[in-house]
């Protein structure tokens, strides 16, 4: 799909794990300075929060009409939960990261903590439907009027989902009423990384040095670690002459995000007063839910484990002890810590629960080991010697205990942690949005190819995918024929790849190219369980005349975040064309 050349406004959405937010400049703010970014301040009512993104919570009425999103939604919610009205809604919170998934389709269904479900599609399309309006409205409340065919819209997801989620949240904007040619979905590391080139020197000083950063010179390599509250996004680029960035090394990661922290929290918690009670809690209690992480963010954020023998205070709901005295008649919360834990390391106060510097820092661990593992391999690669720099971006990336862990495995590489980190993503898909061709190449994450029949090898193909055709030639069947490999480097835009396939049957009246991806690198077959059927098309051959002398050349196209087949009818030059559909 061609992408509209003429916008006066860019409007970038930023969908994440636990925060959400909107930002947006015209082409003539572009112009003059790029980090002319019109922000939202968004407000909670309850706990006095103000901030440039919102919570990423969505509640239905009873008939799963929308009602309200982000703090909003926490708030009226929580007003529903003390008046006993709140057992017919649906609330979502931190669902983002269900579609982290392998295989994601347009039957993927949400759940609610206390168990009903709405369809996926439905429950983005209305957050991105709600987020595209509040900012039209604040677009007129500042006296500009710019029709909605004028703007580019850039929606911000995870470089390491898959394609299908990728389709997803494509579909979920589209259904939200954003043009197909209107609309941009941005890898968010590359978008951060975007903001950065533009960023002056002050707001890149490296947290271990005051020399000017030098990052974005042509021919340099740097690393961008953008860690958000669900997924974990590296990549790493080369400065290439004129700005453009080349991928060196493949997007990856996991979901080893600051949410990682939160579910050891509450593993803690479930060795103290026993895992149904938490359960109850979680399911019940939602308001407490949310201020617990809420209290739980900032603690996250600001311990550093320096001041030894200090304790970590959090504020509990005392609908946790009751549920724990529920769950555990007779007990006591002293006799139950100490079950598990040293009463030097974990107290229970009251509202307050107060944890040593010991086992504070033990809720980071997993999260942190998987992380400085999987940076420590990247750095061992040999296309990722020389990198200069490791940008760190994302709100987890804001975690000063996370600083020190990647400084750990950095050694001498330059860290560096631009102030307001977690908002570079979103204002990074603003500048994407005005200049999308900045990143110019990228590293395959898969092995895209057709499915086919093959000529077969003695010893090589299985014998139960033995067929012979018409013409009395000894076929293998669904066998995975490559466009393009695994880490091959495809240049946006522009890289194709060509092959030809023909009929099976003389009286076939249509050719079916179904195209897979796959995580090997040389996969022999589709049946494989690293393939995944990511689409098809037919191209109609009503004619049947020319018996089996009947075929196309197809060709594969790789776009800025979608696959594009053309197949073209050896004998009458019809063309077909299709962006694949990776939900099925």
């Amino acid at each position: 799909m061609e992408l509209k050349d003429s916008f006066l406004l860019v409007a970038a959405i930023d969908f994440g794990t636990t925060y959400s937010g909107y930002a947006y400049s015209t082409r003539h703010d572009f112009e003059t300075d790029p980090l002319n970014i019109n922000l939202m301040t968004w407000s909670a009512g309850s706990g006095g929060l103000a901030s440039q993104k919102t919570s990423t919570c969505v509640l239905f009425k009873p008939d799963q009409t929308f009602h309200s999103f982000g703090y909003a939604a926490e708030d009226f919610y929580n007003e529903l939960v003390l008046d006993d009205d709140h057992r017919g809604w649906y609330f979502f919170r931190r669902f983002k990261m269900d579609l982290y998934k392998n295989q994601i389709n347009r039957a993927q269904m949400l759940k609610t903590s206390d168990g009903k479900v709405m369809l996926a599609i439905t429950v983005i399309s209305a957050v991105i439907a709600y987020l595209k309006g509040h900012l039209m409205q604040k677009i007129k409340d500042r006296g500009a009027d710019v029709p909605e065919s004028e703007i580019r819209w850039v929606v911000t997801v995870p470089a390491i989902w898959t394609d299908p989620a990728k389709q997803m949240m494509r579909e979920a904007a589209e259904k939200a009423g954003i043009a197909k040619n209107q609309l941009i979905l941005a890898l968010e590391p590359e978008t951060a990384s975007m903001l950065c080139k533009h960023l002056p020197a002050v707001h890149l000083l490296s947290g271990d040095r005051t020399d000017k950063i030098e990052t974005f010179r042509s021919g340099s390599k740097y690393m961008v670690f953008d860690a958000g509250g669900g997924t974990i996004d590296i990549t790493v680029h080369e400065v290439l002459k004129g700005g453009f960035l080349k991928e060196i090394h493949a997007a990856n990661g996991g979901d080893w995000g600051g949410k990682k922290v939160d579910e050891a929290l509450e593993e803690l918690l479930e060795s103290i007063i026993g895992k149904a009670a938490v359960e109850h809690f979680r399911a019940n209690e939602i308001p407490s839910v949310i201020d617990l992480h809420r209290n739980f963010e900032v603690k996250k954020k600001t311990f550093t484990g320096d001041d030894i023998g200090t304790k970590t205070s959090l504020t509990v709901s005392c609908s946790l002890l009751e549920s724990f005295k529920e769950y555990n008649p007779g007990k006591s919360i002293t006799d139950a810590i100490e079950e598990n834990h040293c009463s030097t390391d974990v107290e229970w106060k009251r509202d307050k629960l107060r944890l040593s510097q010991k086992k504070t820092l033990s809720l980071f661990e997993q999260s942190f080991k998987h992380i400085t593992d999987h940076m420590s391999d990247i750095l061992s690669k040999p296309e990722v010697k020389d990198c200069e720099a490791i940008l760190m971006v994302g709100g987890y990336s804001e975690c000063l205990l996370l600083q020190d862990a990647i400084r750990t495995v950095a050694g001498d590489i330059r860290l560096i942690v631009p102030s307001d980190a977690s908002l570079a993503v979103m204002k990074g898909a603003v500048i994407n949005g005005h200049c999308p061709d900045t990143v110019s190449e990228r590293v395959c994450k898969y092995t895209y190819g057709i499915g086919c029949r093959m000529v077969f090898k003695e010893g090589v193909h299985r014998e139960d995918y033995r067929v012979i055709n018409e013409r009395g030639v000894v076929r293998c069947e669904n066998c995975f024929s490559s466009f393009v490999e695994k880490g091959t480097h495809i240049k946006i835009g522009t890289s194709s790849f060509s092959d030809m396939f023909t009929v099976g049957t003389s009286g076939q009246t249509g050719l079916c190219l179904e195209l897979y991806a796959s995580t090997s690198v040389n996969p022999l077959y589709i049946t494989e369980a690293s393939c995944q059927k990511i689409g098809a098309i037919t191209m109609d051959m009503p004619d049947t005349s020319l018996g089996l002398d009947r075929g196309a050349c197809v060709t594969v196209y790789f776009g800025g975040s979608e696959v594009e087949l053309k197949a073209v009818d050896k004998h009458t030059g019809n063309e077909i064309r299709a962006c694949f559909d990776f939900l099925g």
